[in-house]
């Protein structure tokens, strides 16, 4: 009997545990609008390593539009690039 109780308990836990992955949200930002905080809002971004960069850190780089919430899409501090792709001086 206890055996019979073992396994069902650890099915349970596997079956809990793979539908935590399966019900997880997927998608990729990278292919989405991102957006950037400016001070007071936030503003379309362009396209990464074309028109901004992250810089290392650990602040918030660029945002995306998930069900009408602003959520982080890459880490760094932003930078807009110049038409080298150069960080432009500000």
């Amino acid at each position: 009997m206890k055996k019979i109780k073992l396994l069902i308990m650890t099915l349970a836990i596997l079956l809990s545990i793979g539908g935590a992955f399966a019900t997880r949200p997927h998608y990729d930002c990278t292919f989405s609008t991102q957006y950037f905080w400016n001070g007071s809002g936030y503003s379309p971004a362009g396209q990464f390593g074309v028109n901004f960069g992250c810089l290392s850190s650990a602040n918030s780089c660029s945002y995306v539009l998930v069900n009408g919430v602003y959520t982080q899409c890459r880490v760094g501090t932003y930078a807009s690039l110049n038409a080298d792709g150069l960080p432009s001086k500000k």
